[in-house]
């Protein structure tokens, strides 16, 4: 597992209780490896693709047949069992653990080994939600999420469509706390929601991140009215609200790093 030290790192594992205390936060890649060919569009032009990717083809030798290839590592499943004090664990920063290509009794023993380490919350990050119900009840101690979209090839309609159906598989994942990736957030997603809350009571999740779009050390802040209209709406809906930390902290005077009380 790859400790996330402040001030970089993955902020969103150092979770934070209720108490003020603040967990250690971690990576942890039971799985590599993804088909999802994810890229996004810079407001500049410039085409971007999934860090994941960049990071596992040009800097690492642990996926000798490049990235959109499926690495199961089971020598890795007890990484969170050795760590004996509470931690925010990341499953998967290098993979989607419940992407489709990934054998169901594979991700059952990575899910085996959270439970048993009741003492860690672990975080899962899937880009096919669909999927997801089919698990019946996560372990209490893990949040599950989604990520938007991804944009490069999808219109905003076809995103927004995207998203309609994400939201009703999130609807049935049945975990202590559900959480949606909004990063980059390339499109309005408010609408989106605000036509589910026409007909649910409440949205599908628990917590939110927000993130800007970036391409290598070029960084480009969300859409001002995008980003306060998603703020506004969360806030009435009591959803807490979590920046990234390649949101601008000059740019957005309104900071938000908040997390789920679970």
């Amino acid at each position: 597992m790859n400790r996330q030290n402040p001030p970089k790192g993955i902020e969103w594992t150092r979770i934070r209780r209720s108490d003020g205390d603040e967990l250690p936060g971690y990576t942890w890649n039971p799985t590599g490896g993804c088909f999802h060919g994810c890229t996004w569009q810079m407001p500049d032009g410039s085409i971007t693709e999934c860090y994941a990717k960049t990071i596992a083809e040009r800097f690492t030798s642990g996926y000798p047949k490049g990235f959109k290839h499926h690495y199961w590592r089971p020598h890795n499943l007890d990484a969170p069992l050795k760590v004996k004090q509470p931690a925010g664990i990341f499953v998967g920063s290098m993979a989607d653990l419940f992407g489709h290509w990934v054998p169901e009794e594979q991700i059952q023993q990575v899910l085996d080994v959270m439970k048993e380490a009741r003492w860690h919350t672990f975080q899962t990050l899937s880009k096919f939600p669909i999927r997801l119900p089919n698990f019946g009840r996560f372990p209490n101690n893990v949040w599950v999420g989604v990520s938007l979209p991804a944009g490069h090839l999808m219109s905003e309609t076809g995103g927004a469509r995207a998203l309609k159906a994400y939201l009703k598989h999130m609807k049935s994942i049945k975990a202590t706390v559900r959480f949606m990736s909004i990063e980059p957030l390339w499109f309005d997603v408010v609408p989106v929601f605000e036509e589910w809350l026409k007909i649910e009571e409440r949205l599908p999740f628990e917590w939110a991140i927000i993130g800007a779009a970036s391409n290598g050390s070029r960084v480009f802040q969300p859409e001002v009215d995008w980003t306060a209209d998603l703020i506004e709406l969360l806030d009435e809906r009591d959803v807490p609200i979590f920046f990234k930390g390649n949101m601008d902290r000059d740019y957005w005077q309104n900071w938000r790093d908040e997390f789920p009380a679970a």
